[in-house]
């Protein structure tokens, strides 16, 4: 399961500001990660309505990418915008910080948890699950904060 959220926020991290998001859905689809979410459950976790919702903010801008993944794991939309006003914080994720706090994790010395605690990465979803794979989503956040740097 951490090697699909590795490759799946990586995957979404790399793309999110360097192309439209369904670049991010073609490439994502492209891959082997759909197969192994659906293996693993984690697709299936989406409240029941058929599909999981990703979001990447950039606090104070225009900066977003949504995807929604299906339960066959499939990337089946994809968004420059945030488009979900209201996620289902059991299964659906939302990550919003300040340009400045995401090139600071994107240098990797500071990471999600000090973000966190000090006001600078907001984060709503399944907090057991992001929790279960801290690997994963540090990895992602870094990613983001590269990307934005760049």
């Amino acid at each position: 399961m951490k090697k699909t959220l590795i490759t799946l926020f990586t995957l979404l991290s790399i793309n999110a500001y360097a192309g439209s998001a369904q670049n991010i859905a073609d490439t994502f689809n492209a891959s082997n990660t759909p197969a192994e979410l659906v293996k693993s459950g984690w697709a299936g976790n989406n409240g029941g309505k058929g599909y999981k919702v990703l979001q990447v903010i950039v606090k104070d801008t225009g900066k977003a990418a949504e995807l929604h993944i299906d339960n066959n794991g499939k990337a089946a939309a994809a968004f420059d915008s945030a488009k979900t006003a209201k996620l289902n914080a059991d299964v659906d994720y939302k990550m919003i910080a300040t340009m400045k706090d995401w090139a600071a994790m994107g240098t990797g010395e500071s990471g999600p948890m000090y973000h966190m605690t000090f006001g600078g990465l907001s984060f709503e979803g399944p907090m057991g699950e992001a929790m279960n794979n801290m690997g994963p989503f540090a990895s992602f956040l870094v990613n983001i904060g590269k990307n934005i740097q760049n």
